[in-house]
């Protein structure tokens, strides 16, 4: 299936960089999917997995020609298993920022993304965090001379990860802090933090110095906005206020029976004020 220019520009009048998923586009390449996107008016995609694409050059070249911007890409860490939580992870966790960087490049993303690992039963919750500052202070040199940023991912452990070690807003807040980078932040997903904590609007405010990036998807169900109990708009409403001009990222599994150019209509009516 070809590109189809002769799109309605869904997208064109949204206050925030809102990201799309490139799996919505699956019958495309990725650089079509680029040149749909464009299309449709949006101005970013997301795809935690381009960091391996082979393609990422020429991804890079259609988005700069374009004027698109790219989301996150995976960095390092594991929701369950091992991750920066333990001393023995930060060999490797080096080498996976240091190779994480190259993929950045290549692809023209500005953003990785970490999770930390598995909480751990042979220290306290204190030492663990501890231990992803320590690995974070490591790396932080290597990321503020590439101009990338990485991102440690809060996750809800009510619902979909039970195990993971950083779940708060506080305590990605607090790790950021610990750190001391400009280069170093807290991802925050709104769909996990509304089951962890709610208050989605005060805390994204009150942690606005330490977020370095969005998820999005409503709660319950993490489909598309207007499925569950969150206020997109006052949400993304509240972004723009706190002066972040990045990527929202959308994270969800669209309803099926929604067809793309409806799921483009609610996304962009909910950023569009």
């Amino acid at each position: 299936m070809p590109v189809n220019y002769d799109v309605e520009k869904i997208g064109a009048n949204m206050k925030i960089k809102l990201a799309v998923m490139s799996g919505w586009f699956g019958n495309l390449s990725h650089v079509e999917m680029v040149e749909q996107v464009t299309a449709y008016g949006f101005k970013a995609f997301e795809n935690l997995g381009a960091g391996r694409w082979e393609d990422k050059e020429a991804v890079r070249a259609k988005c700069e020609e374009l004027g698109v911007e790219v989301g996150a890409i995976s960095c390092s860490g594991s929701i369950n298993g091992d991750g920066p939580v333990n001393p023995a992870f930060h060999d490797k966790f080096e080498a996976d920022v240091k190779q994480s960087i190259i993929n950045a490049k290549a692809l023209g993303t500005k953003v990785v993304l970490v999770v930390v690992g598995g909480l751990r039963y042979d220290m306290s919750l204190e030492q663990q965090m501890e231990n992803v500052a320590i690995a974070g202070r490591r790396v932080a040199p290597l990321l503020e001379d590439a101009g990338i940023t990485l991102v440690y991912e809060t996750l809800n452990i009510k619902v979909d990860h039970a195990g993971y070690a950083l779940v708060t807003s506080k305590q990605g807040s607090d790790l950021v802090k610990a750190i001391g980078s400009p280069n170093i932040k807290f991802l925050f997903d709104v769909y996990h933090q509304q089951i962890t904590e709610g208050d989605v609007i005060r805390n994204l405010t009150a942690y606005k110095n330490e977020i370095g990036h969005y998820h999005f998807g409503d709660n319950p169900g993490r489909r598309e906005p207007g499925t569950g109990e969150l206020n997109y708009k006052q949400i993304f409403k509240a972004i723009a206020a706190t002066g972040y001009d990045g990527i929202v990222s959308s994270e969800f599994s669209k309803s099926k029976e929604l067809s793309l150019e409806d799921l483009l209509r609610v996304l962009a009516d909910c950023a569009t004020w």
